[in-house]
């Protein structure tokens, strides 16, 4: 996984740091660094970045104690005291176990920004812990991974929808990408049911070793 760092220059230079982006995530999964964006009431300078790639800022609905915020794709990750989802782990102080966001979207966010608004006091605290899918396909057997690839896992059910797909898929251009989230799974499929997969315990297995040792 490649790291490009990059510098916050303000709005005017908005379309040459987009395009510096843009130009890095073409070479496949990787990180850009984009220091000193200023950080506000209003957020403006981050949510030019986020909207000069496009789309619409989604709204999970599925958070009413966020619904107030006006671009939802932002989350505000800190203790939430209206929050009273056991799963939510982004709404609490609790470690929260290495995850892909919007795994239970039918199609997952391609681009993930994330913005530290206060530094962690504690060093072994607040660690944000970044892998490459590629890492963890190396720590699996080929079994393992066939069958991440073919059986199909219950992500959200709605009342007229529900995402049923694979943790492994492959893109257009043969890059293996990966959604999991644990904590959503144990919600949709049960605790139970999930603690009797072989191959999700494999998986979660390889990703507390990547955490102990990243």
């Amino acid at each position: 996984m490649h790291i490009l760092w990059l510098q916050w220059r303000g709005i005017s230079e908005l379309k040459n740091l987009f395009n510096q982006i843009h130009e890095n995530l073409l070479h496949g999964s990787g990180i850009c660094v984009v220091k000193n964006v200023p950080i506000d009431d209003d957020n403006v300078s981050y949510l030019s970045i986020a909207k000069s790639f496009g789309g619409e800022l989604l709204r999970d609905s599925r958070m009413p104690s966020r619904s107030l915020e006006a671009d939802t794709v932002i989350y505000r990750v800190e203790e939430d005291p209206l929050n009273t989802d056991p799963y939510a782990h982004s709404a609490t102080n609790a470690h929260f176990p290495l995850h892909t966001d919007c795994a239970h979207f039918l199609y997952p966010a391609e681009v993930v920004m994330l913005l530290c608004v206060q530094p962690s006091t504690n060093d072994d605290d607040g660690k944000t812990i970044l892998t490459d899918v590629d890492d963890i396909l190396t720590m699996l057997t080929e079994q393992q991974i066939s069958e991440l690839a073919s059986s199909r896992f219950t992500w959200w059910q709605g009342t007229n929808k529900q995402v049923q797909v694979p943790i492994l898929n492959k893109s257009d251009d043969g890059r293996w990408r990966i959604r999991f989230n644990q904590a959503t799974l144990m919600r949709e499929m049960n605790a139970s049911d999930f603690a009797k997969s072989p191959v999700l315990q494999s998986l979660i297995e390889v990703l507390e070793k990547i955490e102990l040792n990243p």
